[in-house]
C-alpha cells in the first residue's frame, strides 16, 4: 500500500516527497522511489524517553507502565531489528542524541544542499 500511495505522490509531481520510514532501501518495495535516504541515529533510551514526553503528557502512570511493559517484550526487538544494515545503506546519518531543532536544522541543509548539486 505504501508503494501504491508513493506512485499516487509521483503522478502529482511533487518537488520532494519525505517519508518517515525506518527500513530505507531494505524495502525492495520502496526502494526504487528513494532517492537519498536519511537515517537518524537516536541511541533507543533517547528515542523511549522522547516518545515518553510526546505521547504521555496527560496520562495514568499505568499506561507509561503497560507500554513500557510492551517495550521490553516486542517493541525493543522491532527497533533493533535491521537497524544496523539500515544505517549502513543510509546516504547520511544524522546523531539524533542531538536536540530535535538541531536535527531538522542539519537535515535541511543537508536537503537544500543535495537539491542545489541537481
Amino acid at each position: 500500500m505504501l508503494a501504491e500511495d508513493i506512485e499516487m505522490l509521483i503522478k502529482e509531481t511533487p518537488d520532494f516527497i519525505v517519508m518517515d520510514y525506518p527500513f530505507g532501501y531494505r524495502h525492495n518495495l520502496i526502494a526504487k522511489y528513494i532517492d537519498y535516504s536519511i537515517f537518524i541515529d537516536t541511541p533507543l533510551d533517547i528515542a523511549l524517553a522522547r516518545r515518553i514526553i510526546r505521547d504521555y503528557d496527560n496520562t495514568t502512570i499505568g499506561n507509561i507502565f503497560d507500554d513500557m511493559n510492551h517495550y521490553l517484550t516486542q517493541g525493543r526487538n522491532a527497533y533493533l531489528y535491521g537497524l544496523d544494515s539500515t544505517k549502513l545503506s543510509a546516504d547520511f546519518v544524522v546523531d539524533g542524541s542531538k536536540s530535535v531543532s538541531d536535527i531538522v536544522t542539519i537535515i535541511i541543509k543537508k536537503i537544500l544542499h543535495i537539491n542545489c548539486t541537481k
